[in-house]
């Protein structure tokens, strides 16, 4: 059984102030090349879209997908062994379009973890808005298969459908805030919660009957 306490979602702040890039052309920002499914030989260019001009750690792209880190970020991740990763070159660009003489990497995740199974999820009721919903919190891994890397994402479902959830371990974790690695968030995956209707979450016959329960004790 996995210690899903020590198993981390890496995500964005949602701040204002960093430099967000942009990829004028969709196919160097397909989903496909984070997730190391799809190869990219050219160098990615990535203007400034929004946000500040100082570069920190970690770019986030208005194309979604794309992550971008800085030198820094790659030689923490080499000098500590960190697994289940590569890169493709980038090229970052200020908001006058001129080349910025600071060397980024666009991050590959080539770890893999089990698909989201929501049938391992306890329910709890939180809000979306004013409106109080119930929720299904956990973000537990199909046959808790996990591939032992630092950095990973989940396999395809059944249905052949992805996510670009990135997920990283403890060690990384711990690497993250001890080197201040800027413009990222992490959250314990047993903390993660989405609302079931918003989602439309299936669920088991007992959590339904959960839902029941917490609905006629309010």
């Amino acid at each position: 059984m996995l210690n899903y306490d020590k198993i981390y979602l890496i995500g964005e702040t949602h701040s204002n102030r960093p430099f967000r890039g942009e990829i004028d052309n969709f196919d160097l920002a397909e989903s496909e090349i984070s997730r190391g499914e799809k190869e990219v030989s050219e160098i990615v260019p990535v203007k400034h879209s929004m946000g500040g001009k100082t570069l920190y750690d970690v770019i986030w792209t208005t194309n979604a997908f794309p992550l971008i880190v800085s030198e820094r970020v790659i030689e923490l991740f080499i000098s500590n062994g960190i697994t289940g990763w590569k890169t493709y070159n980038v090229k970052i660009y200020s908001k006058k379009n001129e080349l910025i003489d600071q060397k980024y990497y666009g991050l590959i995740i080539t770890g893999r973890c089990g698909y989201q199974d929501y049938s391992k999820n306890s329910i709890i009721m939180g809000k979306i808005g004013i409106m109080i919903q119930p929720h299904s919190k956990g973000f537990y891994f199909k046959d808790d298969y996990w591939d032992g890397s630092d950095l990973f994402m989940c396999k395809p479902n059944e249905n052949g459908e992805s996510n670009m959830f990135r997920f990283c371990t403890q060690k990384l974790a711990d690497l993250i805030k001890k080197e201040k690695i800027n413009n990222l968030s992490l959250e314990k995956v047993t903390d993660f919660s989405l609302s079931i209707p918003l989602y439309d979450i299936k669920l088991t016959e007992k959590q339904k009957l959960k839902i029941e329960k917490l609905k006629a004790s309010r």
